[in-house]
């Protein structure tokens, strides 16, 4: 995956879940890296609305500007934050040799057979739902997912440095609540079940 020029990121979620600012975050995180020279994050929703389908997408170029805002129809990887939005069109969207990574509690080898992933497809999975719920890391009572995803996305896309990400969350939520989300970062990049 890092040889890539451009790669095109695709985050599913739901209104509330913070796909939009985990976007931003990825992008502010691999600019600093110093890997790329330009990135892009942008969402893409209909009604704005809690618990309406969302989408997110953030390009990473490596030689040139990036212009095209257009969504991505193809991404090298594909963030899944709640599995009831993930359908097979969904997942057919992802390049052949691409990264899926989901917040699910099921194992990675389901995703493979069930979705018919392209053995090529590298499949991350992590129960980020529990994890932010034991560390009673919620909003109302849901479990916040957004960054602690992004430590699924740093074990696949090297990249996008663990530093980068606890700087970015830092500066955008604050030492106290960005520590106990960095702290979820870093637990989810170790707890992550790859195939």
């Amino acid at each position: 995956m890092s040889e890539l020029e451009l790669i095109k990121i695709v985050l599913h979620g739901r209104g509330g879940m913070g796909a939009v600012t985990a976007c931003e975050i990825i992008a502010e995180a691999a600019y600093l890296s110093g890997n790329f020279i330009d990135v892009q994050a942008y969402p893409s929703f209909g009604a704005e609305r809690r618990g309406a389908p969302v989408q997110a997408y953030v390009k990473l170029s490596r030689t040139e500007k990036v212009y095209d805002r257009a969504q991505i129809e193809n991404p090298n990887i594909l963030i899944v934050f709640d599995e009831t939005v993930l359908t097979k069109e969904v997942a057919s969207s992802l390049e052949s040799s691409g990264i899926f990574i989901i917040n699910s509690d099921k194992n990675p080898e389901y995703f493979v057979k069930e979705y018919h992933l392209s053995p090529n497809i590298k499949v991350i999975v992590a129960d980020i739902n529990n994890l932010a719920l034991e560390k009673n890391l919620t909003i109302d009572g849901n479990p916040v997912i957004n960054t602690p995803i992004l430590g699924l996305l740093s074990k696949a896309l090297p990249d996008l440095h663990l530093e980068n990400l606890k700087d970015v969350v830092l500066k955008k939520l604050g030492e106290k609540i960005g520590n106990l989300n960095y702290e979820l970062i870093e637990q989810g990049f170790n707890m992550a079940k790859i195939l």
